[in-house]
């Protein structure tokens, strides 16, 4: 701003030339039996300060700071729109995060329940009521749940730290993520920071094109020049002198070969553009709120259904249990039936945790 306000403040520049020319004027008169005259140097000098004031431009300035504010606006909306797509970002990671903490939770349960079974299994072996394979079976599966553990643990970490470097903020890696509560608005009015973008590019289309209207306008200056050469103003005398000059002048641009008209048809381009990169983004976005509208019922029913899993397989998992405890079956099996419905309850988190993000999504 403080550049365009500058053009309205004179300006000054200094120029020197020093030239030899082939020819230079030579006057020789004879009138009444006299003869007189002159002749220039073909050799000549001259350094100059040359000042220009502008004193109208007919609003050039104007629009043209108008332009630079607009150009602002839009740049500003595009770190929002920016800033809004790493929020996108962020919930990504964000219900990662919480759904490996539920992952790692439920196999920690798990574990405490494969270990525990261990005992029996390994008092078992002991006292001849059963086979030394079951112990070894059991062990083995503890073992393969410690591997999947430190897996989701190493994934977990790795999100938390990306996390950290997208916010900025200083997150420990045994930070506990909250569960947020997120409620559905389907009458929720569809206004994203790209609209104001769509709208704020076409003020600037706008406002250029009433820039670009006044670059045809006439400009009035007053300028001034002060300098010494030789020869000065007078160019009978062939000694260096001092001079000056001054002055108004008009500067009118009255025919540019419809440069301006063709600008401004592109300008009617770029709006229709803008237009159609509206309409296509809306559609976009309602697609996407259909899809996510899909979804949230989707998980819903398959919430409902993942509880009565849950239920008949923690009647299969007690039913194996006691079953391995009498030796009617082995340690593989019983495993098996655990890790079923540990499957289960992850699936029902996992659900819960999607459910939850399709609403923020929304």
């Amino acid at each position: 701003m403080k550049n365009y306000q500058a053009g309205w403040l004179p300006n000054a520049e200094l120029n020197a030339k020093a030239t030899y020319q082939s020819d230079a004027i030579d006057v020789n008169i004879s009138a009444l039996g006299n003869n007189f005259g002159f002749a220039a140097e073909k050799d000549q000098y001259q350094a100059t300060i040359d000042i220009n004031q502008l004193i109208y431009d007919w609003g050039r300035i104007k629009a043209a700071k108008q332009l630079e504010s607009s150009d602002l606006q839009v740049k500003q909306q595009n770190t929002q729109v920016e800033l809004n797509r790493l929020k996108e970002q962020i919930n990504r990671f964000y219900f990662s995060i919480l759904i490996l903490q539920k992952n790692e939770e439920l196999m920690i349960v798990m574990l405490n329940d494969v270990e525990n079974q261990e005992k029996v299994v390994e008092s078992a072996v002991k006292n001849g009521l059963m086979l030394n394979s079951n112990l070894n079976s059991i062990k083995a599966e503890k073992l393969k749940l410690k591997q999947s553990i430190t897996e989701i643990i190493n994934q977990r970490l790795a999100a938390i730290q990306i996390l950290a470097e997208i916010t900025g903020m200083d997150l420990s890696s045994d930070v506990a993520l909250e569960m947020p509560n997120y409620e559905v608005n389907e009458d929720a009015k569809l206004f994203r920071p790209e609209h104001q973008l769509f709208d704020l590019q076409m003020q600037k289309l706008d406002v250029s094109g009433k820039l670009i209207a006044k670059q045809n306008d006439p400009v009035l200056y007053s300028f001034a020049q002060v300098g010494y050469g030789k020869p000065g103003m007078n160019m009978v005398n062939d000694e260096f002198d001092s001079f000056y000059i001054i002055g108004v002048g008009l500067s009118w641009n009255i025919w540019d070969w419809n440069q301006t008209k063709r600008k401004k048809q592109v300008a009617l381009i770029n709006k229709g553009l803008i237009n159609t990169q509206k309409e296509t983004f809306d559609k976009q976005i309602m697609i996407s709120v259909h899809n996510e509208l899909a979804k949230i019922a989707s998980m819903q029913s398959t919430i409902l259904s993942d509880k009565e899993i849950i239920s008949l397989r923690e009647e299969v998992t007690k039913s194996a249990r006691s079953k391995l405890e009498n030796g009617a079956i082995t340690s593989t099996d019983y495993v098996t039936e655990l890790s079923a419905e540990t499957q289960a309850k992850i699936n029902y988190e996992t659900h819960k945790i999607q459910l939850i993000q399709s609403k923020v999504n929304f």
